[in-house]
């Protein structure tokens, strides 16, 4: 019988079908959407915890990137002797994660050298990229008629190599730019077949809503992004913008990288006008994508782990903390008191302060003191802000503060 697991989303995307069907391989597969719980901190902790009571839920993934609810404090609360952080974009919010999976007893992340930052504190983690269901992206085998294919966001940095291989004569398509030629999945997955070479860009541009400090010091970093995995799955050549994760992932050979839009147009233009290389390159390009990436193949592991340790209580959550950070704390508080505030429900409001100072115990008093008085006033000034909010008054600045 398939172990019970609940995934806990922040809200409904596309891509959660990808994370739920990815889990379903070997699991029976639950899932909720916080944003459809609309209670308090202790209240949504209390409904959850009925449903894994009910249901009897033996694992629970956390989904926390751009969850500013889910915190330490929320999954200890959460009833359950195996539970999983589960990050796709931990670049952000890395130092936030890193404190949160304290909380867990796993870590899984789409991103190899996230995986090893965990392990660098003694954090067990995996990496399992989420685009690598092989029985959705795989090979049609239908005609390469594209020569050059991107699908993804057109940011400045992207669409400036992308104008340059136009210019000099490249057969490119381009699908995916935000909401103006997006595809369905279904769709995606016939294009790449279609296509004889994927080009892949790994700069990550910081968007306006990143609270980030590396935001205001560097232009760009590195991102593994799943275009490369989504291309080797359907049998189709890949190369990529360097990033340091490829290095981890495959050979120099089994995966051509680029830093300029020179030498991106040198490869491809190789490529094309070699079509014997480019079919030798391809299959082991797709090969050890096959190998090496594919659902079954990734998630076996995992499932070794938790059946083998987990569950078998060979393995017990690691205390990899000696203390919480204040920024930490005052952050979390923050969260507990604005799930729910409401001027009319101003007492129910202060009554959760109740859990501000349980977070804050063992704090020095001066961190104590600052957190309850920055609570205190957070709760008379955010209440304030909604019933402006409600009537009308002033921007919607503060619909995503937690």
């Amino acid at each position: 019988m398939k172990k019970k697991v609940l995934i806990i989303f922040k809200a409904p995307w596309h891509w959660n079908d990808f994370a739920i069907k990815k889990f379903e391989k070997f699991y029976d597969v639950k899932h909720i959407f916080l944003n459809k719980i609309e209670k308090s901190f202790l209240k949504t902790i209390n409904e959850i915890n009925d449903l894994i009571e009910k249901d009897k839920i033996e694992i629970v993934i956390f989904d926390v990137d751009y969850q500013k609810f889910i915190n330490h404090y929320f999954i200890k609360k959460i009833k359950n002797s195996v539970k999983i952080m589960m990050t796709l974009d931990d670049y952000e919010r890395h130092n936030f994660n890193l404190i949160t999976a304290n909380s867990c007893n796993h870590v899984i992340t789409a991103c190899p050298i996230s995986a090893y930052k965990y392990k660098e504190v003694g954090k067990d983690a995996s990496f399992i990229p989420l685009e690598s269901d092989g029985k959705f992206y795989k090979d049609l085998k239908i005609q390469k008629d594209i020569d050059v294919l991107f699908f993804g966001k057109v940011n400045k940095d992207r669409k400036n190599f992308l104008d340059y291989l136009s210019k000099n004569g490249i057969n490119l398509k381009v699908v995916g730019n935000n909401s103006e030629n997006r595809v369905l999945d279904t769709e995606l997955v016939n294009l790449i077949c279609r296509s004889k070479i994927v080009v892949n860009f790994s700069k990550t541009t910081w968007g306006k809503i990143m609270n980030i400090p590396e935001k205001n010091v560097f232009s760009y970093q590195y991102q593994f992004k799943g275009r490369i995995v989504q291309a080797g799955l359907c049998r189709t050549a890949c190369i990529s913008e360097y990033a340091p994760q490829h290095n981890l992932m495959y050979k120099n050979d089994e995966l051509i990288q680029f830093s300029t839009k020179e030498e991106c147009l040198k490869i491809i233009k190789d490529f094309l006008q070699n079509p014997n290389k480019l079919e030798n390159y391809k299959a082991k390009f797709s090969q050890k994508t096959i190998d090496t990436y594919e659902d079954k193949k990734i998630l076996l592991s995992l499932n070794k782990f938790i059946d083998n340790k987990l569950l078998n209580k060979e393995f017990q959550k690691k205390n990899i903390l000696n203390k919480f950070p204040y920024w930490y704390l005052r952050i979390c508080a923050k969260q507990i008191i604005l799930r729910d505030i409401n001027i009319y429900k101003i007492f129910s409001s202060i009554f959760h302060l109740k859990e501000v100072f349980s977070l804050i115990k063992g704090s020095n008093n001066f961190v104590k003191l600052l957190i309850v008085i920055e609570s205190s006033l957070n709760i008379l000034w955010f209440s304030l802000i909604r019933i402006l909010r409600k009537k009308g008054v002033g921007k919607n600045r503060y619909a995503d503060e937690y």
